[in-house]
């Protein structure tokens, strides 16, 4: 029989030496080989083998063109259209009239309510911009503005339906005084806005009642029975804006 004492094997190699802890994980850092633990090359090794998937490559390259064309839409849906280059008239034509009618398609015009011209262009008195409206029936009638000289802000201009009410012919604004008097028989001394039909002159500077309203465009030669129908214009962010129609 040994004595009653146990004599205890220990490993030196499996003592944890308190002098000497551990070397602390830090990512991106590489550890010394006696120093990684047990399973770590394992796992390091098997997410390298996950991004060399070839199908996971391919699934997320699709995935980003997916999110990159969903930036290009969002980005074409919140980019502002440009106001379509309005028909501007700053000086007489050769017969001394804004004869726009017909010049140019009526998709080629701007489409109120929304802007319809830029006031820089708009700065010359009896300047005249064309465009339509749409109406609340869903049509789209002619209309125009019409820089009026003195006035400031909104008042400056005059918007207009380009075809008067019961009206059959496109209202034109005539700067040649001469000839509103041999062809209408009215003197005036500036320029009108006429029917050629209905031989119908309305007074830009003047204004007449409608609907118990004062409105510019006063009936000053022929049969007409009232001002154009009016287009309400504001000025916004140097914009000539067309909202609706009385």
């Amino acid at each position: 029989m040994c004595g009653t004492g146990i004599n205890v094997m220990t490993d030196s190699s499996t003592k944890t030496n308190r002098f000497k802890p551990a070397m602390p994980i830090i990512p991106g850092v590489p550890l010394p080989a006696d120093e990684i633990p047990g399973g770590f090359e394992k796992v390091n090794s098997s997410n390298t083998a996950l991004w060399a998937d070839r199908s996971l490559q391919i699934r997320a390259a699709a995935a980003l063109l997916i999110l990159l064309c969903l930036v290009l839409v969002v980005f074409r849906v919140l980019k502002k259209e440009p106001i379509p280059a309005a028909l501007i008239l700053d000086s007489p034509a050769a017969d001394g009239t804004s004869a726009l009618a017909g010049s140019a398609a009526p998709g080629d015009l701007p489409l109120a309510p929304g802007p319809v011209a830029l006031s820089q262009d708009m700065g010359k008195p009896w300047s005249l911009a064309k465009f339509q409206l749409k109406l609340p029936t869903g049509e789209r009638a002619p209309a125009m503005v019409i820089r009026l000289p003195g006035g400031s802000g909104s008042s400056a201009y005059w918007g207009l339906l380009s075809v008067a009410q019961y009206g059959q012919c496109e209202l034109e604004l005539v700067t040649d005084v001469a000839k509103i008097e041999s062809e209408y028989g009215f003197r005036a001394r500036h320029p009108m806005v006429v029917d050629s039909c209905a031989q119908t002159v309305y007074d830009p500077l003047s204004y007449g009642r409608a609907h118990g309203r004062l409105m510019h465009g006063q009936v000053v030669k022929g049969p007409g029975m009232r001002p154009p129908l009016a287009v309400e214009i504001l000025i916004q962010k140097g914009s000539l804006v067309a909202t609706r129609s009385e």
